[in-house]
């Protein structure tokens, strides 16, 4: 029977973590092992799960002075022993005997990698106000040639963003001495996927949402995290080399480039846009992808550096934001009416 490792890291999550692993061990799997790796916690997270380790065989607790959630999910993988790997973060959950088919699909096929759909819960003040399901952009079997062609297809249907939608044949990622990039604290998991592509020859496409991934009342903070980095260009160079030679590298740089900007310029003062716009122009100008945006609105804006068209627009998006949301959670989503 084939054992599949759940690598799940733990930091400050005291009060949902039984609730995550509780969704696991009812998700299906026969044959597995759950390894929490608590990344310095000092909120009860590791008593907690110290105790979930005395009371079933199959979860192990491994204790970490604080290093982020990629050093984490590396010390997972180093430590697992199943020949699949599976990550799953601290606050999520999986749909109860959804594994089940998964598990038949590794045992029938063994693919290098199987990827499956995920679905994003929205709440507030503990209702659910909105519901996002996001599938894979194909179905069974694929190539590596296959993947390659269609790379950009998967990048926009979020289909290589998330490392909690997959399961990895580990040894791939031992053949290949493939770990997380640990300084990276932004876009780690679509890096990291993107390396990983190029080490799979056969990659399975399940469209069904199994994972679900529970968003608090802030529906994001990527522009927040984003502050934290002085200058995008230096977080799209990693992506870009982790693309290698892909023939849509350019369309998903560019893509990524574009919702990075946006995320930035959305928290950020008039000053702190005048650089984004300064990086911005001086990257197209290197890549030399002027004619490509030359006729789109928004990142002319930006190439241009027009900061109070930007800023003005940016409080236009966030009034229409508040009021979708508003009515989202007063009457529920407007989307399904």
């Amino acid at each position: 029977m084939m054992k599949i490792s759940v690598v799940i890291p733990a930091f400050n999550c005291a009060t949902v973590i039984g609730d995550t692993i509780k969704s696991v061990i009812e998700s299906g799997l026969s044959e597995f092992e759950i390894l929490i790796v608590d990344d310095g916690s000092f909120d009860g997270t590791a008593e907690i799960c110290d105790d979930l380790a005395k009371s079933d065989p199959r979860i192990r607790c491994i204790h970490q002075n604080n290093a982020g959630v990629s050093a984490a999910r590396n010390r997972g993988l180093r430590e697992a022993v199943g020949e699949y790997i599976w990550f799953v973060d601290a606050d999520d959950s999986v749909k109860e005997r959804s594994m089940q088919q998964v598990e038949a699909i590794l045992l029938g096929n063994a693919p290098d990698m199987l990827v499956f759909g995920v679905e994003f819960d929205y709440s507030h003040k503990g209702r659910i106000y909105r519901r996002d399901e996001l599938l894979p952009a194909a179905k069974g079997m694929k190539s590596a040639e296959e993947c390659s062609q269609m790379l950009y297809v998967l990048f926009r249907s979020n289909s290589l963003s998330s490392l909690c939608t997959r399961l990895i044949n580990r040894r791939i990622l031992q053949d290949a001495d493939l770990f997380l990039c640990e300084e990276m604290r932004l876009y780690e998991d679509l890096e990291f996927v993107l390396r990983l592509h190029q080490h799979c020859s056969r990659i399975y496409f399940y469209p069904e949402a199994i994972y679900q991934y529970h968003q608090s009342e802030d529906e994001g903070n990527a522009g927040r995290r984003l502050k934290r980095i002085p200058h995008i260009p230096d977080l799209v160079s990693k992506i870009e080399a982790a693309l290698g030679d892909e023939a849509d590298r350019e369309k998903i740089l560019l893509f990524l480039y574009l919702t990075l900007a946006r995320e930035k310029i959305s928290v950020s003062s008039g000053k702190e846009i005048h650089a984004v716009c300064d990086d911005f122009k001086t990257w197209i100008n290197a890549h030399d992808l002027f004619p490509v945006i030359c006729q789109k609105e928004y990142p002319m804006m930006i190439y241009h550096g027009q900061v109070a068209r930007l800023i003005a627009k940016r409080y236009y998006s966030k009034l229409r934001h508040s009021v979708a949301n508003w009515v989202k959670r007063s009457v529920g989503d407007f989307r399904k009416w």
